[in-house]
């Protein structure tokens, strides 16, 4: 009986060593394709981390802006949903003259209508 003991337990342990790797492995790599996180700034880091920055840089760090638009010969893009002010979390515009950051600023958040 004791010998059976023995053997079961460690039969367990190495299905366990064999299989845990191979689990831990695969699980970070499923979820990274499928769940993008978006980092949160407060708009002190974001314009710290981002002034002044060349579009290939933001590129880099941010991916591609939720949309591009021209305004006054500059271009700007957007990113939604990446500032945390004054508790709710707003969008970020980012204007580009000469390839660098010229301005940033934050757009006041999307307020849900209340129904009547």
């Amino acid at each position: 009986m004791k010998l059976q003991k023995i053997f079961f337990t460690f039969a367990f342990f190495v299905l366990l060593v064999l299989l845990v790797p191979q689990i831990l492995w695969a699980a970070p790599g499923e979820f990274s394709a499928s769940q993008t996180v978006k980092k949160i700034y407060t708009v002190i880091d974001f314009e710290s981390i981002f002034m002044n920055r060349r579009k290939e840089e933001i590129l880099k760090a941010l991916g591609e802006p939720d949309s591009k638009i021209q305004i006054q010969g500059k271009e700007v893009w957007k990113y939604n949903q990446m500032v945390k002010d004054k508790e709710q979390i707003w969008d970020q515009n980012i204007m580009f003259d000469f390839g660098r950051v010229n301005y940033i600023w934050s757009d006041q958040p999307k307020v849900k209508e209340k129904k009547k």
